[in-house]
């Protein structure tokens, strides 16, 4: 099934019409509302609680600085993700990976990991950027997911999250990518 998911990049607010707002909104939310760990710790969460979220999200993409990458089949979003780059000189030249989240009737297909493959592929090719970085809970099995997708970890924030149920840790990752010819600066 991967190999008919189109993937694309959204890098500027008027990329993001009604359609794609509205399945942005239910992805999230129901990934929210089974546990995900996406940006809403305390579920349940409600549309309008999430579409704050995706207003803001939407307000802040620019080729410059963020951008999401959707994954859709026959035009129904099978997962997205959000990459958000560096404007300063010192940190241009990697950028974090936010908010991966595979919609509920696409799960176990192989969405994340194409999701994971693209961003990494157009990172390095298309942004000349050297490394991505991302945090993961822990206690959520996400950090094998990752690392067979070729990202370490690197380190943890002990406790950093404090979630009904006790603290959990917030695993540090990173993904090197290929070194491109030229300097890596702003997208």
């Amino acid at each position: 099934m991967t190999e008919l998911l189109q993937m694309s990049w959204l890098t500027t607010p008027a990329m993001v019409g009604p359609s794609i707002r509205n399945q942005l909104l239910k992805c999230w939310r129901d990934v929210s509302n089974t546990g995900g760990a996406v940006g809403f710790p305390f579920p349940p969460v409600a549309d309008e609680q999430v579409l704050q979220s995706i207003d803001a999200l939407v307000r802040s993409l620019d080729v410059a600085a963020n951008r999401i990458l959707i994954a859709t089949l026959d035009g129904e979003l099978a997962g997205w993700l959000l990459l958000a780059g560096n404007s300063s000189e010192l940190t241009a030249h990697w950028a974090r990976v936010l908010r991966v989240q595979t919609a509920l009737d696409f799960r176990n297909c192989g969405v994340g990991r194409a999701l994971m493959t693209e961003v990494a592929r157009s990172a390095a090719e298309d942004l000349a950027l050297e490394h991505l970085r991302l945090e993961v809970r822990a206690g959520m099995g996400l950090e094998g997911f990752y690392q067979s997708c070729g990202w370490r970890e690197i380190g943890r924030w002990p406790e950093a999250l404090r979630l009904p149920g006790g603290d959990r840790d917030e695993v540090l990752m990173a993904l090197a990518l290929k070194r491109n010819a030229g300097p890596a600066g702003a997208w």
